[in-house]
């Protein structure tokens, strides 16, 4: 059997992308947006989180103490706090700006404008973001050391078990959450705090990534044809569902949903089905760090686009944006990864 999973990789990029037209809808109208980023593109951040908790799980099952699992599970958290920590420094001038450009606080002065930065600037980093997009780094660093440290004794299917309800109560707060006064109570006092955006979502769905490597060998020879049905289905009721929860008027965020959150299992299990693996691709690593650098770019070029609009008036449609972005990041990583191999720059790499 091939050890590598080259389709994933494939698949990660394309989910980069995906949250790229999520935040910038690049198709003419909004409800197209609506069906094929803001829905289907949803599918993205739970394919990431699945993914993660899949890949160490599979890692951590290679090693045969528990000392060396303890050594990896650091190190690989270690690691994504450095990913995080070189995409912070390079935002700096990012995070007190929102998506428009504009300074965030503007009317703050002396130890109000302080504490604000120094909320933005560190504490957000376990409620949400610190700059835009950010959550996503935290939420997996987060919820890693929940998964991989604190709940690291209990079997996978009692992690399982508690994943499955966490989600179901995240979903029904997500979902629902307007028409319950406990949670617009709770959430009154947590300002700033969005449960789709913290470590909230990560927790659930690394740990179903975990169940999925545990019994791979099952998994991996669930038949690809009735995958394939499985994710064109999804697909449908996925749209059906955006709609309903968007006329619904309940949902507190639109970054969750449950078609969705199947979706994204369905294209993980795809990627790891014995047929789909015997496809190798040879630029899979580049693929996979390119994935990485699309998703934490995009967020700078986004607002400078914001910039040049409000600075010199220049109009884009969404898909000449779009296409900009994409293309910017793709020529950026490419000279980033060349600049890499100097030893004076290494520490380049360290943003995928």
């Amino acid at each position: 059997m091939n050890n590598r999973y080259d389709v994933l990789d494939i698949f990660k990029l394309i989910a980069a992308i995906f949250v790229v037209g999520i935040h910038i809808g690049p198709l003419p109208n909004s409800e197209s947006n609506v069906v094929l980023f803001l829905g289907i593109g949803r599918f993205a951040v739970p394919f990431f989180l699945l993914t993660s908790g899949f890949l160490v799980h599979k890692k951590l099952m290679t090693l045969p103490s528990l000392a060396e699992r303890k050594q990896y599970t650091w190190h690989y958290l270690k690691r994504l706090f450095k990913f995080y920590l070189a995409w912070w420094l390079l935002y700096l001038w990012l995070i007190p700006l929102d998506w428009s450009g504009h300074f965030r606080f503007k009317g703050e002065h002396g130890l109000r404008l302080v504490w604000s930065l120094f909320k933005k600037y560190i504490l957000n980093f376990f409620t949400g973001s610190t700059f835009q997009g950010s959550w996503y780094s935290s939420a997996t660093i987060l919820g890693g050391i929940i998964v991989f440290v604190l709940l690291n004794r209990l079997n996978v299917l009692t992690q399982t078990a508690i994943g499955t309800i966490w989600l179901a109560i995240l979903l029904i707060v997500l979902l629902k959450g307007k028409n319950i006064p406990m949670v617009m109570t709770t959430l009154k006092h947590i300002p700033n705090f969005l449960p789709a955006e913290s470590f909230l979502v990560a927790v659930p769905f690394l740990i179903f990534g975990r169940f999925i490597a545990e019994y791979e060998g099952f998994f991996r020879r669930i038949p690809i044809l009735l995958l394939t049905v499985s994710i064109m289905l999804i697909q449908l009721l996925t749209v059906k569902e955006v709609f309903h929860w968007r006329a619904a008027g309940t949902t507190l965020s639109t970054e969750q949903f449950i078609f969705v959150d199947l979706l994204a299992v369905s294209v993980l299990l795809l990627a790891i089905n014995v047929a789909v693996r015997q496809i190798t691709i040879p630029c899979s690593n580049d693929i996979r760090r390119l994935s990485s650098f699309v998703y934490m770019g995009q967020f700078g070029l986004i607002v400078l686009t914001a910039i040049l609009h409000n600075r010199f008036a220049i109009n884009m449609s969404g898909w000449t944006k779009f296409s900009l972005v994409l293309t910017a990041l793709m020529l950026l990583f490419s000279l980033s990864y060349a600049l890499q191999k100097n030893t004076r720059l290494k520490l380049i790499r360290y943003l995928w």
